[in-house]
C-alpha cells in the first residue's frame, strides 16, 4: 500500500490521458528494468533530446534494443546517483515544508495505451486545489545554484513536461536540493507546444528502436565517451570506409579547427585591448557601471615540491608560482 509524506488526504488518482499503472511501485528491480525497456521514460527523454551530458541517444537506443552498454568507470558519478536516491525523501520533505503541499508516493510505472512507448515513473505527486500534479525531485552540487535560481534547467523542464504528457495533468513542481543546504522549488504549467515537440521526437526515436536502426551519431560529449568505451579494445587492423563520408567529416573537422583557432585569436586580441585599457587599475567602469575587472590573484603553491622537503613548518612562498591577474567580463557589459 502506498504511503504519503504528509497526512493530507488525497482524492483518488485519475489520469486524464487515460494512463494506466502497468507495474506496482513496489515491484522488483528486475521487473522495473524490464518495464523500462518497453518505452521511453522521463529520464530517457532529455537524453534523446541531447540534454544529458552523461547519457547519449545512442546509449538509450542500445538499452532499449537489449544491447549491452559498457559501464562507465566513474565512482564520483556513481556515488552522486546513489546519494540522489537516498536524499529523495529529504527533498520531498523540504518540498512539503516550502510549499505546504503533500509529496505523495510514486503510484508505479505509468503507460499511455494510445502511445505505448510513453511511460513514466514519478518521484512523487501532489494535490493542489483538488488537482493532481507532478513533483520531480533533484539533488545537485553547489555549482548548479545559478542554473536553478531563476528557472528550471531545460533538461528538467523536458522531463516534467513528458510526465505531464503521460499523466494528462496540467502542472508540476521541480524541487532541487542544492549542495545539501538549499532547496529551490519551481512550479511548471503544462506546455502543449513542448509536449507536441516531445511526442514527435519520441515517435521518431522509438521508430529507430522498433526497426533496430541506430540513431544518427551526434556531436555530444556523451556519445564520444560511449564510443570510446564500446571500441576500447579493437579487434581489427583495417577497415575500408566510404570515401565521400570520410572526406566530408575530415573537411568539417578541419574547418571547425580553423574557426576555433581564429576565435581564440580574436578572444586574445580583445583581452589584450581590455588589459591595455585597464593598465594599473583593477576595475574598469563604463557609463557609471562596472564593465570588467582585471584583479590580482596569487600564484598557486606547488605543494608537491614543498612536500619533498618534509618540513611541516616550511614557508610556502618560495614554492608559489608567479602572481597573475584575472580578467573577468561582467555578464551585462
Amino acid at each position: 500500500m502506498s504511503t504519503t509524506d504528509t497526512t493530507t488526504a488525497a482524492p483518488p488518482l485519475a489520469f486524464p490521458s487515460g494512463a494506466v499503472v502497468i507495474l506496482d511501485a513496489n515491484a522488483s528491480r528486475d521487473d522495473w528494468h524490464a518495464a523500462r525497456k518497453t518505452g521511453l521514460g522521463g529520464s530517457d527523454i532529455p537524453a534523446i533530446c541531447g540534454l544529458n551530458p552523461y547519457t547519449s541517444p545512442l546509449e538509450i537506443w542500445m538499452k532499449k534494443t537489449g544491447r549491452p552498454v559498457p559501464r562507465r568507470d566513474n565512482p564520483v558519478l556513481d556515488e552522486a546517483a546513489e546519494m540522489g536516491h537516498e536524499l529523495e525523501p529529504v527533498v520531498a520533505r523540504r518540498f512539503t515544508k516550502n510549499t505546504g503541499l503533500p509529496a505523495l508516493q510514486n503510484p508505479g510505472t505509468l503507460r499511455r495505451p494510445d502511445l505505448p512507448h510513453a511511460i513514466v515513473n514519478l518521484d512523487r505527486y501532489t494535490v493542489e486545489d483538488g488537482m493532481h500534479g507532478i513533483v520531480e525531485l533533484k539533488t545537485r552540487s553547489s555549482y548548479a545554484l545559478n542554473d536553478w535560481l531563476d528557472d528550471v534547467p531545460v533538461d528538467t523542464q523536458v522531463q516534467v513536461q513528458w510526465q505531464l504528457a503521460v499523466t494528462g495533468w496540467t502542472f508540476g513542481y521541480a524541487a532541487c536540493l542544492i549542495g545539501g543546504q538549499r532547496t529551490i522549488v519551481h512550479r511548471l504549467d503544462r506546455d502543449e507546444q513542448m509536449i507536441a515537440d516531445l511526442y514527435a521526437i519520441a515517435d521518431e526515436f522509438w521508430g529507430w528502436v522498433t526497426s533496430d536502426t541506430p540513431p544518427p551519431v551526434d556531436g555530444s560529449v556523451a556519445t564520444g565517451q560511449l564510443l570510446d568505451r564500446i571500441h576500447a579494445n579493437p579487434t581489427e587492423t583495417d577497415v575500408v570506409a566510404d570515401a565521400l563520408e570520410v572526406d566530408k567529416w575530415i573537411a568539417i573537422r578541419r574547418t571547425a579547427k580553423e574557426q576555433e583557432a581564429a576565435a581564440q585569436i580574436a578572444i586574445t586580441d580583445a583581452d589584450n585591448h581590455l588589459k591595455s585599457m585597464a593598465g594599473n587599475a583593477t576595475d574598469v567602469y563604463v557609463r557609471g557601471e562596472l564593465a570588467y575587472t582585471w584583479r590580482p590573484r596569487k600564484g598557486q603553491v606547488s605543494w608537491k615540491k614543498a612536500a619533498l622537503e618534509l618540513d611541516p613548518d616550511l614557508d610556502p612562498e618560495p614554492y608559489r608560482g608567479p602572481a597573475t591577474r584575472v580578467l573577468n567580463i561582467k555578464e551585462n557589459a
